[in-house]
């Protein structure tokens, strides 16, 4: 058996197509329904105050109260010191900001590792 018998047929049609599936499309042209008017330009809204609801006081050299320990078992602890007002609302966006845990007492933030650089640069951007 030959290979040539099994062969299917991919040459051109001899006459081009006639019907297209779409060309009955081009007489509903005007019936179909216009293109919705562009929506007008949104009011200018009056935002709210985006003031943090906390404090952080800098250090008498102009830096940022963040400093870091090393505790019992080797657990490290970044300490954010001089808070006041909502430290709860700051100690979740660094919680965030940081991927770690924290605790909030007695106007110091606790964050758990070394995460200096995270919040320092995060205040930079936050606070400044």
């Amino acid at each position: 058996m030959s290979r040539k018998n099994n062969r299917i047929d991919t040459s051109p049609p001899d006459a081009p197509l006639g019907d297209t599936p779409f060309g009955a499309l081009a007489g509903l042209k005007a019936d179909l329904p216009r293109e919705p008017d562009p929506p007008a330009a949104p009011r200018a809204e009056i935002l709210p105050d985006t003031r943090h609801p906390f404090q952080v006081a800098r250090t008498r050299k102009g830096g940022w109260p963040v400093s870091f320990e090393k505790r019992a078992a080797g657990k490290l602890v970044t300490r954010i010191a001089n808070v006041s007002g909502d430290g709860n609302a700051l100690l979740k966006s660094l919680r965030k900001h940081c991927a770690t845990g924290g605790v909030w007492k007695d106007g110091v933030v606790e964050l758990q590792g070394d995460h200096r650089d995270k919040v320092a640069a995060w205040f930079d951007a936050h606070l400044a």
